[in-house]
C-alpha cells in the first residue's frame, strides 16, 4: 500500500501575494456592485413611500364603497391621513395617525403635488384644525387643507385640485403625475397618477423638464 503524501502546499495556506490579489479583486468587484445595490435601495425607498400613499387612497376608496360613506385622504408634508366623513349617527373622524413616507428619524423623501400646485415645501406640516387649536376630537379637513375625497361609487372628487392628464404619466419615460416623490441625492423620481375613477398607479423614472 502506497502511503498518501500530503502536499506542503496544501498546508501552507495563501501566500501574501495571493491574499493581496484576492483582496484587490474583491475591492474592484465591490466598486462595480455598490452603485447598483445603492440604486436598488433608493428605488425601494421611493416604491415604499409610493405604496404608503397608494394604499391609503385604496383603503379610502374601499371604505367609501363598502360603507357608503365619504372618505378623504389629506396630504401633509410628512405623509397622508385618512378621514371618515360623518354619516348618520357616526360623527366621523380620522382613521389612525399619519401614514409617513419616511422611516422614523429619516428625512430622505419629499413630494410635490402638481395637481394642487404645491411644492413639497409649501405643503402644511399639520392639519388646519390643529393649527387653529381645535380639540382633537373635532379635527376635520378644512378648505385650507390639501385633500381628495373618495365618493361612495369609488370615484374621486379632486375638489379644488386638478387631475394631471394621465397621458403624461403614461409616456415612456413618464413626464408628469398628480404627485411626484423625490429623494435626496437621487435624480430619479416616482410619479403617482391619481385617476378620477379612483385608480392609482406609480412609476419610477428620470424627470425631464
Amino acid at each position: 500500500m502506497i502511503p498518501l503524501r500530503t502536499s506542503r502546499r496544501m498546508w501552507a495556506g495563501f501566500t501574501l501575494i495571493e491574499m493581496i490579489v484576492t483582496i484587490g479583486i474583491i475591492i474592484v468587484a465591490a466598486g462595480f456592485i455598490a452603485p447598483a445595490v445603492m440604486a436598488i435601495f433608493q428605488d425601494r425607498r421611493l416604491e415604499n413611500a409610493a405604496a404608503t400613499i397608494i394604499t391609503t387612497i385604496n383603503e379610502a376608496r374601499s371604505a367609501a364603497v363598502t360603507k357608503k360613506q365619504l372618505h378623504s385622504v389629506i396630504f401633509l408634508r410628512a405623509g397622508v391621513r385618512l378621514y371618515r366623513h360623518p354619516k348618520g349617527e357616526d360623527p366621523g373622524g380620522f382613521v389612525g395617525g399619519i401614514r409617513a413616507i419616511n422611516v422614523p428619524g429619516a428625512d430622505h423623501l419629499s413630494y410635490d403635488m402638481p395637481c394642487a400646485r404645491y411644492l413639497a415645501a409649501d405643503l402644511a406640516t399639520q392639519l388646519q384644525s390643529q393649527i387653529d387649536g381645535t380639540n382633537q376630537d373635532d379635527w376635520r379637513p378644512l378648505p385650507e387643507d390639501v385633500f381628495i375625497t373618495l365618493r361612495t361609487d369609488g370615484t374621486i372628487d379632486f375638489g379644488t385640485n386638478d387631475d394631471i392628464p394621465s397621458y403624461r404619466f403614461n409616456n415612456d419615460p413618464p413626464s408628469g403625475g398628480d404627485l411626484i416623490l423625490r429623494q435626496k441625492g437621487d435624480t430619479r423620481v416616482c410619479f403617482i397618477d391619481i385617476r378620477p375613477t379612483g385608480r392609482v398607479a406609480s412609476k419610477v423614472g428620470e424627470e425631464f423638464e
